[in-house]
């Protein structure tokens, strides 16, 4: 997990990151965040009538972070800050001089910590979530195999891969039971899913992180 100074700069600051070894330049990832509340383009978007479409994933995401800013902000007794941005910056630096003074203990220093690069995973996989690939396989928990959901036919198992970072191990799981399996060795033994043809024509070669067995 990166450092939650680089996760609070992330959130609240322009700044740059590097995808498939270039630098890529973006905004506040809270702003990302807002301006995906009505974005088809995010996971998760639902029919807002005949006005404009909302994301509700986008919209789920935003209150859970604001939940836990109005907590920090109450533990620390703060005044309450609405602006997701100014509150992020506020607690963060409020809180490292606390644990500088031995007003913080290790246990809340330890939520605190953990908090903001978990927004920054969050906010990452609902704005831009990673590529997947849907395998046609039997569940190997509940034995399902193909069903239909919300009047699409779907595979049981989904298993997703991030193609700018191809040494992730890929996680399969699936959508029925939420039985989940890690790595190229459960999707080949498990699943039966490595199928190296068919990830070469999306313009993916994984045989280096593969094990020469599994080939």
């Amino acid at each position: 997990m990166e450092s939650t100074e680089r996760a609070v700069v992330r959130l609240t600051e322009a700044h740059t990151e590097h995808e498939g070894g270039k630098a890529v330049e973006r905004g506040p990832l809270l702003v990302e965040l807002a301006e995906s509340a009505t974005s088809q383009g995010a996971r998760g978007s639902g029919g807002g009538g005949a006005g404009i479409p909302i994301n509700l994933g986008v919209i789920a995401l935003q209150d859970h972070i604001a939940g836990k800013l109005k907590q920090m902000q109450l533990a620390l007794f703060m005044r309450q800050i609405k602006d997701p941005i100014e509150a992020t910056i506020a607690v963060w630096a409020h809180a490292v001089t606390e644990r500088h003074r031995g007003r913080i203990d290790d246990a809340s220093w330890g939520w605190f910590v953990r908090e903001f690069p978990d927004w920054v995973h969050r906010i990452t996989e609902e704005v831009s979530p990673p590529s997947s690939i849907e395998m046609i396989a039997p569940c190997p928990s509940c034995g399902e195999t193909r069903a239909v959901v919300r009047g699409d036919s779907v595979t049981a198992v989904v298993v997703k891969w991030y193609p700018e970072e191809l040494s992730r191990a890929p996680i399969g799981k699936c959508r029925f039971c939420g039985a989940k399996w890690v790595g190229w060795g459960a999707m080949h033994y498990t699943l039966d899913v490595v199928d190296r043809g068919a990830l070469a024509k999306l313009g993916i070669d994984v045989s280096v992180f593969i094990p020469k067995t599994l080939l």
